[in-house]
């Protein structure tokens, strides 16, 4: 089963103009896909359009066989996690906490997250080996644990897609690595992922696909 695919994709700005023209992939259902490129090359783009977060001057993205603008943005967050390069924490919160956001789409407006929800969130730390922190406040741990946090809200989320977005570049060696190991056991486990990187190595030894941008197209 093509889990997402890609056809003719083009995106433009009115300041910058052609920052994608004409690309075309698709992958399968547990595949892992590393879009490799310089900066400006148009990666964080192809992750935003992927994700539902932009949408393409000309072409279509399909997932699982249905167009992207067809999902509400409810259901698409069910079914794609995306994990932005920075994001800043609007509140110190606990991290128990953080990681329960990634239940939104599967809780009505105006309801609390139950125990069920909670007990998926901190399953989703256990399997990343975070079950210390929960308790802890999210601004007040290592840039490492802070990713590998964002990671396990992805989880808790439940999609079946991950995009992540540099997921390494703004870490030290040690933790970059930490982030690898655990990514790289994810995909062990079948999630389907798709994360930009300017880092080879990276994406040798985490991917099956690569996918190199270069001038605004592949």
């Amino acid at each position: 089963m093509k889990a997402i695919e890609a056809q003719g994709l083009a995106f433009a700005r009115p300041e910058r103009g052609e920052i994608l023209g004409d690309i075309s992939f698709k992958i399968g259902e547990g595949s892992r896909l590393a879009i490799l490129g310089a900066n400006g090359a148009g990666k964080t783009t192809l992750l935003s359009l992927l994700g539902g977060r932009l949408v393409a001057a000309r072409g279509s993205i399909l997932l699982d066989g249905v167009a992207i603008r067809e999902f509400s943005p409810r259901a698409l967050a069910r079914k794609i996690a995306f994990l932005p390069q920075i994001e800043r924490l609007p509140f110190n919160y606990r991290v128990l906490e953080f990681v329960l956001m990634g239940r939104a789409p599967h809780i009505e407006a105006l309801s609390q997250p139950g125990a069920g929800d909670e007990e998926i969130a901190r399953r989703a730390l256990a399997e990343l080996g975070l079950e210390y922190l929960a308790d802890r406040r999210a601004g007040e741990i290592s840039g490492g644990e802070y990713q590998l946090v964002r990671i396990a809200r992805c989880l808790a989320q439940e999609a079946e897609i991950l995009l992540l977005d540099e997921p390494t570049s703004l870490l030290d060696p040690a933790n970059a690595s930490r982030v690898a190991r655990e990514l790289a056991s994810l995909a062990s486990k079948g999630k389907t992922i798709v994360f930009s990187t300017h880092d080879i190595g990276l994406a040798r030894s985490l991917s099956d696909l690569v996918l190199v941008l270069g001038n605004r197209r592949l």
